[in-house]
């Protein structure tokens, strides 16, 4: 009688230290996939990308400075952690409001539309700006963007290729 006793308890006991190990592997799996997850529902993203709420913040951060600045305007509204580049508004041409209208997520950056109310113009614009980078990030009005990201051509229409005019062949 102690024999069948004594086979069922070590059966149970390999089974028991299997299912122990199987149940060890899922946990480590889990907290794996856990911390591979990203937070807030954002895809993970490279690290020279800000996330969506410090791009944000730089841009406002960026832009407030510009509208709470008194005259004379500075040449640039940057702060220690952004760094602002719009060379597309007019010197001393003073930001009365701004709204962030709506963002999207293009290569390499957060894109963000945003309209400006500027001192001067009747109709306010339109603008999308791009921040990426980290410690800074760096906030560039897109027309800025597209010309320091295609640096290695550019940007004109190349010129026509001069014609000949069609040469007169001398009959005799």
């Amino acid at each position: 009688m102690t024999q069948p006793y004594s086979s069922l308890r070590q059966r149970w006991s390999r089974n028991r230290a299997l299912v122990l190990r199987t149940l060890g592997c899922c946990v480590i799996l889990a907290a794996g996939n856990l911390a591979c997850s990203s937070w807030n529902d954002e895809p993970a993203v490279p690290s020279y990308m800000p996330g969506w709420a410090e791009a944000r913040s730089a841009l406002e951060s960026a832009l407030s400075a510009w509208r709470d600045a008194t005259p004379p305007l500075p040449d640039s509204f940057d702060s220690p952690g952004v760094k602002f580049v719009d060379r597309h508004r007019r010197p001393n041409q003073r930001l009365l409001a701004y709204q962030i209208l709506g963002q999207a997520d293009i290569e390499n950056a957060r894109q963000f539309t945003v309209r400006l109310s500027l001192e001067g113009d009747e109709a306010p614009q339109l603008v999308r700006y791009n921040a990426f980078g980290r410690e800074p990030v760096w906030v560039f009005r897109l027309e800025d963007y597209e010309l320091i990201s295609h640096w290695e051509h550019k940007m004109d229409e190349p010129e026509a290729p001069p014609t000949k005019p069609p040469s007169k062949v001398e009959s005799k």
